[in-house]
């Protein structure tokens, strides 16, 4: 293998570390809706408080877009591990639902906003072109592994009133992420001539080729709204003792799939892997809608995380490729800005329609929406990403 395809490089080693323990402090916010119910909040407070990361999200999803081309990967992830750090060492002053809990979501969702899109920007960078999807896969599983941190976390006794203590501490950890990223290289980004741009940045993410691709991110960011902040409240009123350890079968799923089956986009074409990965979540939707027993949920978990195991670097090898390289930046911080607009639309839309018709009608509600997206996206690829089937 020549060093232009090899894979596992140092700086692969060092973001990938880097991601997974700033994965932990993206994983142990599953665990804030447990805190919320404990605290007696609704399902649509409920919705509301977690949407309102993506409020924060959003407010600087466009100076990230333009600081990743114009400044650099690095000193965004710096900045917004900072951000969530602080926000999440916050959560030890909540003891009731009121301003603070949302002042400190939208805080969160700064940082988390500011990293997520900063960290696959800069995976993009340290893998090869040829083996991009796989990379992507592989690098992906740092931020799945960490899901596990919950049912860990629910075996030694944190539940509801603890998860005021150990959101706090798991934040600390994830400050050290910064050592690792501090060792990965980054070239300043050279400036490119106005003469060279080419389109607008409008004008490439409106592009016929990516219309297809949006609209599968919303479908899958919509999927997965519902079921990371619904999915173990669900469980936990279904009569699960410990709700947070179908994260574990989710973690599990999601990172087997990538570590077996990472070359498989990469070999099938990535446009033939969107419909029956994202599927795969749209039939978690429908198990858990009729979940009755602890082994349904379970599996629900497990097909979930399958789905997310291909789907989400399926679609950033879509977007990376489809899109000139001065231009990635911008372009993975619009795709990572869908998923703040779907959280922030979809969380507290889905919490009142659960807390009017019930938690099996709002699972089977998210399987129908997410099955007319898939179509649409079907079509959409069928007339207009035809010159993109390598992709």
């Amino acid at each position: 293998m020549t060093d232009s395809t090899r894979l596992v490089t140092r700086p692969f080693v060092m973001v990938t570390l880097a991601h997974l323990l700033q994965g932990l402090g993206f994983s142990s916010m599953l665990l804030l809706p447990l805190f919320l119910h404990h605290l007696e909040a609704s399902r649509s407070e409920i919705g509301m408080i977690m949407a309102c990361a993506s409020i924060g999200g959003l407010l600087l999803r466009p100076a990230v877009g333009w600081a990743l081309d114009r400044v650099g990967r690095k000193p965004v992830i710096f900045a917004g591990t900072l951000c969530a750090a602080t926000g999440m060492a916050l959560i030890i002053l909540v003891d009731s639902i009121g301003p603070l809990i949302y002042g400190i979501r939208i805080l969160i969702g700064i940082g988390v906003g500011a990293m997520f899109t900063s960290y696959f920007a800069l995976a993009s960078d340290v893998v090869p072109a040829a083996r991009r999807t796989e990379g992507i896969a592989l690098f992906g599983i740092s931020g799945l592994l960490p899901l596990m941190v919950n049912p860990i976390a629910a075996s030694l006794g944190v539940t509801g009133p603890e998860i005021r203590t150990f959101i706090p501490t798991v934040a600390i950890v994830m400050l050290v992420s910064l050592v690792f990223l501090a060792l990965v290289p980054e070239e300043r980004p050279q400036q490119v001539k106005a003469s060279e741009r080419g389109e607008s940045i409008w004008s490439t993410l409106l592009a016929r080729d990516l219309r297809s691709v949006w609209i599968a991110t919303i479908a899958f960011a919509s999927l997965v709204s519902v079921f990371f902040v619904f999915a173990t409240v669900t469980a936990e009123s279904s009569g699960l003792q410990f709700p947070s350890k179908i994260w574990f079968g989710y973690a599990l799923a999601a990172a087997s799939v990538r570590l077996f089956g990472a070359k498989l986009p990469d070999r099938l074409g990535t446009h033939n892997m969107v419909a029956p990965s994202i599927g795969l979540y749209v039939l978690s939707c429908l198990v858990i809608a009729q979940a009755e027993s602890e082994s349904a949920f379970h599996v629900a978990a497990v097909l979930a995380g399958m789905s997310h195991g291909y789907t989400f670097p399926v679609l950033v090898s879509q977007v990376v490729s489809r899109v000139p390289e001065h231009k990635r930046g911008a372009s993975l911080a619009f795709y990572t800005g869908l998923w703040d607009i779907c959280g922030l639309s979809i969380a507290p839309l889905a919490g009142t329609y659960a807390d009017a018709m019930g938690d099996d009608a709002l699972f089977m509600t998210a399987a129908a929406v997410g099955t007319v997206l898939l179509s649409c996206w079907a079509w959409l690829e069928h007339r207009h990403g035809a010159s993109n089937r390598a992709t």
